[in-house]
């Protein structure tokens, strides 16, 4: 074996085994917002490969719009890879997963903010994809939200569906809410 194959192995292996390594990391600690630690959000190594494509358009426009002969490919390019960083630091910005006991709130890529009972939920379906679990559900309003379920803990959703695969009916709250009851009993108080 030469020296330039046993570099290019030694190479890939460790390229290969450090992606494991931040794969692993990022499913076993989960990014939570330090103002909301209930809130799962995207795995830190996206704002670094945003901040990285801005630093790498930053010094490519740099270069191809100063120099006298800076080619129109490399202007695009540049201008191509800042906005795709942008892109990467904006979703890790917006997005951000909450599931609770009977329902799911959550925000999209683009900052929308949905917050749904799971009897809302109109279909639902999990897959298999490059060897992750994504489960895809759709909601009365025509929400959809899908979620690789391998990165993101919803085990309280997960356990509405087979509730109501087994049952066929949602799972609701029994109890009602802390407002309604301190009411009533203001309320009765009143009349006696």
């Amino acid at each position: 074996m030469s020296a330039a194959q046993f570099l290019e192995i030694s190479i890939t292996t460790g390229i290969t085994l450090a992606i494991a390594a931040v794969a692993w990391w990022a499913r076993k600690y989960p990014n939570r917002s330090k103002t909301h630690p209930e809130r799962v959000r995207i795995p830190k190594a996206v704002p670094i490969v945003g901040w990285l494509f801005v630093s790498v358009g930053l010094l490519m426009g740099l270069w191809a719009f100063t120099s006298a002969d800076g080619p129109l490919g490399a202007r695009i390019g540049s201008t191509a890879i800042i906005i795709g960083g942008l892109a990467f630091l904006a979703a890790y910005r917006n997005f951000y997963v909450v599931p609770g006991a009977y329902g799911i709130a959550f925000r999209s890529v683009l900052g929308n903010e949905h917050e749904h009972l799971y009897s809302d939920i109109v279909h639902y379906s999990a897959g298999v994809t490059k060897g992750q679990r994504f489960l895809t559900v759709k909601f009365v309003d025509g929400v959809k939200l899908s979620l690789n379920i391998t990165a993101y803990d919803v085990t309280p959703m997960l356990r509405a569906i087979d509730f109501h695969h087994a049952t066929g009916r949602w799972p609701v709250r029994t109890e009602a809410p802390q407002q309604d009851i301190d009411q009533q009993d203001l309320d009765q108080q009143r009349a006696s």
